[in-house]
């Protein structure tokens, strides 16, 4: 039994290599505020290909990502169709992007309709069959909203839909489409702008590293995307996670300090360093970073994860258990989730959790739910 589980652990960590590896911001993975968001052309319900081509708004374009399953998908999709029903004649547009899961059958659709119904929804409603959206934005919980403007850049970004969130999300749509300056200035709303030599850059990056043989490559190219644009946060966490994936802590700490030193609220350079810390033995800095980015996103569930997983090895296991039960919450498909609380677990000496979260983590990476 414990060579089966040995293995099968190394299988997951391997297996979740690319996953946990993605350059993250705290909403979309590779993409914030002030980048040109990718295109989206989907199926409607009645089965009609739309694209954001020919559904984006003159003044903004609301993209909200959301699933059947999500406990707060409902809220979500309400709030953003009243505003879509307030200002669709002043130029707003607002999509739904169910993203329920890989394979759309005709139970999905029957769901989907179910509840646009039931929710009595004005808006367009599409289906991401085969995730292709929900990956070419990098989402990582359900629901996340994307606004863009007329020219397609992304100008607010909100994960999960967190009651304070939602209220500035809303005020920023409402108050931008009267033309008035937001009540509210968050991070979300006025992230940089980063250069476009520096975007460019750091897509070849990305691109890169879909070859494990690159991964060399990739460094090179973070490192001009960096170079090209110092303001422009996400190279240097990249640059971070390549040197954790190498087994270079030192290194990695230097890129999230960079980051940090830019952008003293980037959720993940807090996340990421945090860990680093408590790796270190530096426990309470380590959760003070956590404390510090789940104030500023409380929406973040890799953050969730780090947070519930350190609070379970020291002690408290109670309020470990509900962070991750929040994370679960945002991301139930998150295979990566039920790693780490199976980790938890194992070294909390309590096997038979941690070997059930290890046979959720390969059931959700092999798709068998």
């Amino acid at each position: 039994m414990n060579i089966r589980r040995t293995v099968l652990r190394g299988w997951l960590l391997a297996g979740l290599a690319v996953f946990l590896f993605a350059p993250a911001g705290a909403t979309l993975q590779n993409l914030q505020t002030g980048m040109k968001a990718p295109p989206l052309t989907l199926k409607s319900l009645a089965g009609e290909t739309r694209g954001l081509d020919n559904l984006a708004g003159a003044k903004l374009t609301v993209v909200v990502f959301w699933s059947t399953w999500s406990s707060k998908s409902a809220a979500a999709l309400v709030r953003m169709d009243r505003l879509y029903r307030q200002y669709r004649n002043q130029g707003l547009t607002v999509v739904a992007v169910n993203a329920d899961g890989q394979e759309t059958s005709p139970q999905t659709v029957a769901a989907v309709q179910a509840m646009a119904t039931k929710l009595n929804l004005a808006m367009p409603v599409l289906i991401d069959s085969g995730l292709t959206a929900f990956h070419d934005y990098g989402v990582i919980a359900l629901p996340s909203t994307v606004v863009l403007d007329r020219e397609g850049i992304i100008r607010y970004e909100l994960a999960g839909y967190p009651l304070v969130g939602a209220e500035e999300l809303a005020d920023f749509v409402a108050t931008a489409m009267e033309g008035k300056k937001p009540v509210v200035a968050t991070r979300s709303a006025t992230g940089h702008q980063p250069d476009v030599k520096a975007l460019r850059l750091f897509n070849m990056a990305n691109s890169t590293l879909k070859s494990r043989h690159m991964v060399d490559s990739a460094e090179g190219w973070f490192k001009k995307a960096a170079e090209a644009d110092p303001a422009f946060t996400l190279p240097w966490i990249s640059l971070g996670r390549l040197h954790l994936q190498q087994g270079d802590a030192a290194r990695a700490k230097e890129e999230f300090a960079q980051a940090l030193s830019r952008e003293p609220s980037n959720v993940v350079a807090l996340c990421e360093m945090g860990m680093l810390l408590v790796n270190e033995g530096k426990i309470e800095e380590g959760k003070s970073l956590f404390a510090k980015a789940l104030q500023i996103d409380s929406a973040y569930p890799p953050c969730l994860c780090d947070a519930g997983y350190v609070a379970g090895r020291t002690g408290h296991l109670p309020e470990g258990l509900a962070m991750f039960a929040e994370a679960e919450a945002l991301a139930p498909r998150g295979a990566d989730i039920y790693l780490i609380k199976a980790r938890m677990f194992e070294e909390n000496g309590n096997r038979p959790e941690a070997a059930a979260a290890y046979r959720k983590a390969l059931a959700l990476l092999l798709e068998l739910e």
